[in-house]
């Protein structure tokens, strides 16, 4: 019960959070802090709670991978949104993630490869992305959507935890980092400020992968050393600094 409340609250917490920073602070930087790990760190954590610390740090690698087909969403949503309504282009996308990510488990490769992958396939990505257009767009924010985004992340973290024990290690990684805040955060960039909107948000995402990426590499190595709490907060710290140079470069 105490875990179950757990994530009852800190999921509607965190996505709340994430739209407000964004609503205050603009798409770009409300997108690199969406990259956080909010969804998958507190997921991460419920794996080595409810299955052990072994579990989690073999779900490392899948959730890598998931990494990497995370960028193939966030990519193949930029480039489709300037031409469908979100509809359309968020099923294709999610039909993008779910490719990758079967090719990937597929390939076995080191740990240490994955990562430096994953840091080319961001940088390739953003060097990718499509422009937004000079067009101006009055920005249009929906109904109870503050609601809508805090009820949509609960219920995947509900499920996926749930799924865990089903699922394995590994196929329980790659979901992990399923875009569940980036889908919503890219719809209602797209109906709220067209494709603009969804392509600024996007990018911020990927800009702040190469952080993310890292916090999940270094716990395959933190959990063995440090404890769950110091492991999550040293990596957290690298996480935050990596995000303060990616924004400043890219």
């Amino acid at each position: 019960m105490p875990l179950l409340l757990t994530k009852l609250i800190l999921m509607p917490l965190v996505m709340a959070l994430v739209t407000l920073a964004g609503r205050r602070w603009g798409n770009k930087v409300g997108g690199v802090i969406a990259s956080m790990p909010w969804i998958a760190g507190p997921i991460l954590l419920f794996f080595i709670l409810e299955q052990g610390k072994d579990f989690g740090i073999r779900a490392v690698p899948g959730i890598l991978t998931g990494v990497l087909s995370l960028v193939g969403f966030c990519l193949s949503y930029a480039w489709l949104s300037r031409r469908f309504r979100w509809w359309l282009t968020l099923p294709i996308a999610y039909v993008v993630y779910v490719l990758v990510a079967q090719v990937f488990t597929h390939i076995h490769l080191n740990l240490l490869v994955v990562y430096g992958l994953i840091l080319v396939c961001v940088a390739l990505a953003l060097w990718g992305f499509p422009v937004p257009t000079n067009q101006s767009v009055p920005p249009r924010q929906l109904p109870y959507d503050l609601i809508i985004r805090m009820v949509v992340a609960t219920l995947f973290m509900l499920t996926i935890t749930a799924l865990a024990s089903l699922l394995g290690p590994t196929w329980s990684g790659i979901l992990t980092p399923f875009p569940i805040i980036t889908s919503i955060l890219a719809v209602f960039s797209h109906v709220g400020q067209s494709s603009n909107g969804a392509i600024v948000s996007l990018r911020g995402i990927v800009t702040g992968l190469f952080g993310f990426t890292t916090f999940l590499f270094l716990q395959a190595f933190f959990l063995r050393e440090f404890s769950v709490a110091l492991s999550f907060g040293l990596a957290l710290c690298i996480n935050a600094v990596i995000n303060l140079v990616a924004v400043r470069v890219w």
